[in-house]
């Protein structure tokens, strides 16, 4: 399979989700992982290789610590910044380290809670899944006789919310988006009271802005306080966070909003990808990827086959079917010459979060 395929397809798959809870996502990187042939390389921003490794898959630091994937063993462990293993590859699925925790999952077994320093702090014997603590709740799910059904945990394994809703979105500004037996969504606290009744099609995390999209019905979106409260609302086809910002589709095209749902740059592109805390955004127009600034101009001319938002004052961008990276000006800091840049980093460029942050549990009876 080609890679350019699989980069597409991914960012296709990551952009149609609603935002995840900041406190996860990534501003600046020193290392990117990327791939030539059969290795990995971790490099700075001028080319230059950290190390390299024979890794298939591969995610950024956090915490000092980066999960890298070994197809040999179909294991993940985790690696320093030397590239030198800290816990060794024989885990079936890993998180990154976040709050203190990671949770990984040995052969056969239930997702286990760890420490920085590797040491156990609790297990998860009946989930089927679990996802990294924010605003130290993790979500867990059940599986039982109407399917899989999620709640949230402290960080001592306690249940607090329990595992009755279809799905859940990570705790952010201290309430998390959940979808009931009907498929709506709402928001629970870490009491596990419903805070915002269950009646949206769709919602988003809140934001560090305290507010949060969500979908009333197909057509018509709305931008939501804490308390529920409607702060604006508009007919259109999707409606998406972008920092201080929303991104708007219309009529089949892309344009921004402010955050009190005055127009700022007019839909007009075919697709469009956030700005961000960049002064750039990448959008596509006639088959072609460029960028253009928040008054609406293009500063960087249509010309790539992919692009993606600018993370650290770098954008990865696609020629052909190779990758490299270009700087605000317009010009290549990193030539394009890699087949893949690893899906963590994707997904952290365009403000997603980290790509590891739920894993499955391996053990017979649940999984």
């Amino acid at each position: 399979m080609k890679y350019s395929l699989l980069l597409s397809a991914a960012l296709m798959l990551l952009l149609c989700q609603c935002r995840g809870n900041d406190s996860y996502i990534l501003t600046e990187t020193d290392f990117m992982p990327v791939f030539t042939g059969d290795s990995c390389l971790y490099i700075d921003r001028n080319d230059k290789p950290r190390f390299t490794g024979s890794y298939a898959g591969a995610s950024l630091f956090y915490n000092g610590m980066a999960l890298v994937y070994n197809r040999a063993d179909d294991k993940w462990g985790y690696i320093d910044d030397e590239g030198e293993l800290i816990y060794p590859a024989v885990y079936t699925a890993a998180t990154i380290f976040h709050e203190n925790r990671a949770w990984v999952v040995r052969p056969d077994e239930a997702p286990c809670a760890i420490d920085s320093k590797g040491r156990l702090q609790l297990t998860l014997t009946r989930a089927s899944k679990v996802m990294i603590f924010c605003e130290g709740m993790a979500a867990f799910a059940q599986k039982g006789k109407r399917g899989e059904r999620w709640g949230f945990i402290d960080k001592n394994g306690t249940p607090l919310v329990k595992p009755v809703y279809r799905a859940v979105k990570p705790f952010g500004q201290g309430v998390a988006a959940v979808q009931n037996e009907k498929g709506l969504w709402g928001y629970v606290d870490a009491r596990g009271v419903e805070t915002i009744e269950p009646r949206y099609k769709k919602a988003e995390s809140f934001s560090t802005h305290r507010q949060a999209v969500v979908q009333v019905k197909p057509g018509t979106w709305r931008v939501i306080g804490l308390q529920g409260d409607s702060i604006w609302q508009t007919d259109c086809e999707e409606l998406a966070s972008d920092g201080n910002l929303f991104r708007i589709k219309k009529e089949g095209r892309w344009g921004w909003c402010d955050l009190k749902g005055k127009m700022l740059i007019a839909p007009a592109f075919d697709e469009s990808r956030s700005f961000g805390q960049a002064d750039l955004a990448p959008v596509k127009l006639q088959g072609k990827w460029g960028y253009i600034n928040r008054q609406g101009e293009w500063t960087i001319k249509r010309q790539f086959a992919d692009a993606l938002p600018f993370f650290d004052g770098l954008a990865l961008v696609q020629a052909g079917t190779v990758y490299g990276f270009i700087d605000a000006d317009g010009r290549y800091r990193i030539n394009p010459q890699y087949d893949r840049v690893a899906t963590d980093y994707m997904r952290q460029a365009c403000g997603e979060g980290s790509a590891f942050t739920t894993v499955a549990s391996d053990h017979a009876q649940y999984k």
